[in-house]
């Protein structure tokens, strides 16, 4: 079944039900078929493209196999906000860098602020890509420009600015410090918690101070994304404020508390978390069980040949970690010592350049070339 066939068993009366078990037919459609059934929808019922929206949405998340990445790009123009807003949320770990204007666009210029507000949950994924070298500098400097345009807004309303300074603060630039501080302090709940995940966000340990105090703090959503902030920026000296929000009353602050103190690692750390393995809650146990694992997993890893131990391995002569290079000629190690650095490489050797990029290499498959686009929201010419 394809999409004609999905269309024709559609029932003609809006009201009647849709066969739901038909959707992953309509699975990474071209970009013509995309944009034929973006037309066809315009003549049903908004309540019929929300919900078929919506079950695209739920079944991703469950059939990881399935993708409707083109459909939701139609949904971002549909004259619906309600179906706007459904496609920006199956739009929301993409990491498709045509989406960067068309999504900055929404954010700037749509019409009504649930979409403004859905459209930085996207542009946040993206930019934690920029921050992390898989998006090129123009890219970044969209991102840049396009959040703090938004954030420095005076006409913009809250619920928009607090979700941009969450997707900004990847970023970390001094710009961003007021705007933290400033809703950290403002009083308002909502803006304490998004305050508290944007300092998290930027990993820079000054906000320490700040996020500490409200593990205690009264309401559980401002403990909860504490314990969580904690997770980025706290140390090993630091675990002994993580007590309390280990015992928390609340059980999803107990659950960040148990994420957060996985993420400082260290002995204190596993021991910690070990003594929460005869917690009554099930779910409790489950996430230390899957956090001590991780370490584990994480200290094996660790396990590398040393300078050290590669001289006493190869032999004192050697020069290069973990190699034997002796009967090797000078110009061999030579290109060995001037490997580029890998964090500078994706994963098949080719730095990350603006011209790996438009032909699609930044995609970290040597194979995944993109052909002349098919998708409209793909040109080169919509950046």
């Amino acid at each position: 079944m394809g999409l004609d066939e999905f269309i024709n068993q559609l029932p003609e009366d809006d009201q009647s039900a849709i066969n739901y078990a038909s959707l992953p037919e309509l699975s990474r459609l071209t970009g013509p078929e995309a944009s034929e059934f973006g037309q066809l929808w315009l003549e049903w019922s908004s309540e019929r493209v929300l919900n078929i929206v919506e079950r695209m949405v739920s079944l991703c998340e469950t059939q990881p196999d399935v993708e409707f990445e083109v459909i939701y790009k139609q949904g971002l123009n549909h004259p619906n906000p309600a179906v706007r807003v459904a496609s920006l949320k199956g739009l929301e770990e993409s990491e498709d860098r045509a989406l960067v204007v068309p999504l900055s666009k929404l954010l700037k210029s749509d019409p009504e602020p649930e979409v403004r507000t859905a459209a930085a949950i996207p542009l946040a994924h993206l930019s934690m890509m920029a921050e992390t070298g898989k998006l090129s500098l123009a890219y970044r400097e969209t991102l840049e420009d396009t959040l703090y345009g938004v954030l420095e807004d005076e006409e913009e309303i809250q619920d928009v600015k607090l979700k941009v300074m969450e997707a900004v603060s990847v970023f970390a630039a001094e710009r961003l410090t007021s705007h933290i501080e400033l809703a950290w302090a403002s009083g308002d709940l909502k803006a304490r918690q998004s305050s508290l995940f944007s300092m998290g966000q930027t990993s820079d340990p000054r906000w320490i101070g700040y996020v500490i105090p409200d593990l205690e703090h009264d309401a559980a959503s401002v403990r909860y994304e504490a314990a969580m902030a904690m997770g980025e920026l706290g140390e090993e000296h630091h675990l002994r404020v993580m007590d309390a929000p280990l015992d928390d009353e609340d059980l999803t602050v107990q659950l960040a508390a148990i994420s957060a103190v996985e993420r400082i690692g260290g002995d204190v750390a596993k021991a910690k978390l070990e003594s929460k393995l005869a917690s009554p809650e099930p779910q409790v146990v489950e996430l230390v069980q899957q956090a001590l694992q991780t370490m584990k997993d994480e200290e094996d890893l660790d396990e590398v040949v040393t300078q050290e131990m590669a001289r006493s391995m190869f032999g004192a002569t050697d020069t290069l970690p973990g190699i034997d290079t002796e009967g090797y000629e000078p110009a061999e190690l030579e290109g060995w010592e001037n490997l580029p650095d890998p964090s500078e490489v994706n994963d098949f050797g080719t730095g990350i350049t603006e011209e790996a990029e438009e032909l699609g290499l930044d995609r970290g498959d040597p194979f995944d070339i993109d052909l002349p686009p098919e998708d409209p929201w793909d040109h080169e010419e919509n950046f």
